[in-house]
């Protein structure tokens, strides 16, 4: 079995951990550095006493356009996240076409 390559964005107080699956960005969670509160999953907000204080998890993972509207606070985040995922998207279509996989 593969495994998904974990990818990480960071803005100033926040960071994001996603992956890159079936050509779409799947946000994992979403960690608030300067946040104290108790962590929680979306949409559920069942809360996680065990995690990280500042950590949001989600029930299924959501794409970046998903994860933006459940937290459209963060535009900074999620425009990082954005580039990211092109900067990986693109990365991976040049490996695919030197290893000749697209012909």
């Amino acid at each position: 079995m593969k495994r998904i390559p974990l990818h990480t964005t960071e803005v100033p107080g926040k960071v994001a951990v996603w992956q890159l699956v079936d050509h779409a960005a799947r946000i994992l969670r979403v960690q608030l550095t300067a946040e104290a509160f108790t962590a929680y999953r979306l949409p559920s907000r069942t809360e996680l006493p065990g995690a990280q204080p500042g950590t949001i998890t989600f029930d299924v993972y959501p794409d970046l356009v998903d994860a933006r509207e459940m937290l459209s606070e963060h535009d900074d985040l999620w425009d990082a996240v954005r580039g990211d995922f092109w900067a990986a998207l693109l990365d991976m279509a040049d490996r695919r076409r030197e290893s000749g996989a697209d012909r």
